[in-house]
């Protein structure tokens, strides 16, 4: 079970690449593709003017049922023709507006070296925001708004190895797992996952803690730590899922401190 940091613990330099919060819908009606469509032109052009087409994202559903106790892969077998993801992003893509009929988020992504994550209040009030406007559009424009089902909060970080003098067989050093080997042969690569219920006196949600291999831009080794926290299907209004972000957000920190290295805290910063 997660138990949850308090106060939250800050990082001067932190890893984090992009920030993902998110908002699942149920029952939409087939015009809600169109909708949006109609909504990024007459409402988000001027500040996200480049749009693109996604994959479709299936988000899944959290179950406390033993075989889905790893709930963050998804498959989908026949039914309707997918509909693709909408992006609409600023100009220089740090901002961006995901939708599509199952699904509606905003995230922040790094795009420079020197850009700094502006912290979860932001995150938090620009979905909100965002979510708000469309609610709007959607009443003026006479379109049904979809009910939200499920919500969820991503942190993405990326851990530059090579400045540490660390290659993918390094794990033990960034997160706090035993050193492997296999006779004498030394560890090469891990790819980890995790998953915490997030409780009350009943499970609402769900954190999932991952960390792969993997090689940045310039093919240099990096590890991927990701960390979402979803709650469990249901019947949300706008502000119970703000507050379950919130809590999300919390478990996220409180995993992060409690799974990463002091070497590697120390290294991003921490500030208590």
């Amino acid at each position: 079970m997660v138990k949850l940091a308090e106060p939250i613990v800050s990082f001067a330099r932190p890893p984090v690449v992009e920030v993902v919060a998110g908002l699942s819908f149920a029952d939409a009606a087939p015009e809600f593709a169109v909708a949006l469509g109609a909504f990024w032109k007459d409402r988000l052009r001027e500040k996200f003017p480049v749009l693109q087409q996604q994959p479709p994202y299936s988000p899944p559903r959290e179950s406390f049922q033993e075989i889905d106790a790893f709930a963050g892969i998804s498959f989908q077998l026949g039914g309707q023709f997918p509909v693709p993801r909408l992006w609409a992003t600023t100009e220089d893509g740090s901002e961006l507006i995901q939708m599509q009929t199952e699904w509606f988020a905003r995230n922040w992504r790094k795009v420079k070296p020197d850009d700094e994550y502006n912290r979860w209040n932001s995150r938090r009030e620009a979905l909100a925001e965002s979510y708000t406007d469309l609610v709007e559009y959607l009443a003026t424009a006479d379109f049904v708004n979809p009910a939200i089902s499920q919500c969820e909060v991503s942190y993405i970080n990326h851990v530059d190895l090579t400045d540490l003098g660390l290659d993918h067989g390094s794990l033990a050093r960034v997160v706090k797992i035993g050193e492997t080997e296999l006779n004498s042969f030394p560890l090469e690569q891990v790819t980890l996952q995790l998953a915490f219920a997030i409780r009350d006196e009943e499970p609402i949600g769900r954190l999932h803690f991952g960390v792969k291999p993997a090689l940045n831009a310039i093919g240099k080794p990096i590890y991927i730590i990701e960390l979402t926290a979803r709650s469990v299907p249901g019947h949300y209004e706008i502000d119970s899922a703000l507050s379950f972000l919130d809590r999300g957000r919390d478990a996220i920190n409180s995993s992060f401190v409690s799974l990463t290295t002091a070497e590697m805290q120390e290294k991003w910063g921490r500030e208590q």
